[in-house]
């Protein structure tokens, strides 16, 4: 079986390792002139996976944005990770999910692998109740060959406060968490990844390096303010195993499925120029 990781590095030669971010919003609705219903719902996908088809490695389903519709939504997502598998595509539901490690055990098993709720190749979590609290999940991926992104440093500017704190021993918040990872995925390896925004400053950059041969989500290319060739610069440390992510960037082409699919081309050739193996 092989694991997350492998697969993506074998996407990631053939498509570029560009995530599109699979956002339903209310915002980009208005902007499509769809009804914010279900079968909005169903319609603003179909489009999107159109257009994506082949072209990316990543498909990153933001579960919020799904939830909102209550079980009509929680289905589009079940289904969305089984159409991403009829076309190769790798699924990274972002749930950002963190909990004790029992509820911890029924998250992992709703998100991840064959034969769970949602069946995704991946998914995002936070540690906030505590890194060893996830170890559920960490077993969940190695065992089933999907992997977990625990949010490090985000691309939201409201957690740097929390990101930014100290520990006793002179670290980060940020790089306390950055060293668990690299640790895990030492352990588990390829099962277990890292969430650092693009939006980093130089200084922050760092954290990169402590990240060793862990897969890093970099979410917030585009509207968030992230340039993507800037982003590969600060991630080169971890060229080959950078994922960074659009959304709003690429969404608000829509609904016509011609500037949709330009636009994720553009993307995907900046992506696989800027962060693609060397």
């Amino acid at each position: 079986m092989r694991t997350f990781a492998e697969r993506f590095a074998s996407l990631a030669s053939q498509r570029s390792p560009l995530c599109l971010g699979l956002d339903p919003s209310e915002e980009v609705f208005r902007h499509w002139g769809l009804p914010s219903d279900a079968e909005g719902l169903h319609r603003f996908c179909q489009t999107v996976l159109d257009a994506a088809a082949d072209r990316v490695a990543v498909v990153k389903p933001q579960a919020g944005f799904f939830e909102r519709f209550g079980p009509a939504g929680m289905a589009e997502l079940a289904a969305v990770t089984v159409r991403l598998r009829g076309q190769g595509v790798l699924s990274l539901i972002d749930a950002k999910r963190g909990d004790v490690p029992g509820t911890m055990t029924g998250y992992a098993q709703a998100m991840l692998g064959p034969g769970g709720g949602f069946g995704g190749d991946a998914m995002t979590l936070s540690a906030y109740l505590g890194f060893q609290a996830l170890r559920p999940a960490f077993e969940r991926a190695r065992t089933t060959g999907t992997a977990v992104f625990v949010v490090v440093h985000s691309s939201n500017p409201e957690g740097r406060s929390l990101q930014d704190a100290r520990h006793e021993d002179g670290r980060t918040v940020a790089e306390a968490l950055a060293d668990n990872v690299a640790a895990a995925d030492l352990a588990a390896p390829g099962a277990v990844g890292a969430v650092v925004g693009a939006t980093i400053d130089w200084a922050q950059a760092a954290l990169v390096e402590r990240l060793k041969g862990a897969l890093i989500l970099a979410p917030g290319v585009g509207a968030q303010g992230a340039d993507i060739d800037e982003t590969g610069r600060k991630f080169a440390p971890a060229r080959g195993r950078v994922l960074p992510s659009v959304s709003r960037d690429i969404l608000m082409r829509g609904p016509q499925a011609g500037p949709l699919r330009d636009a994720i081309e553009r993307y995907r050739d900046r992506a696989w120029a800027a962060c693609g193996p060397a």
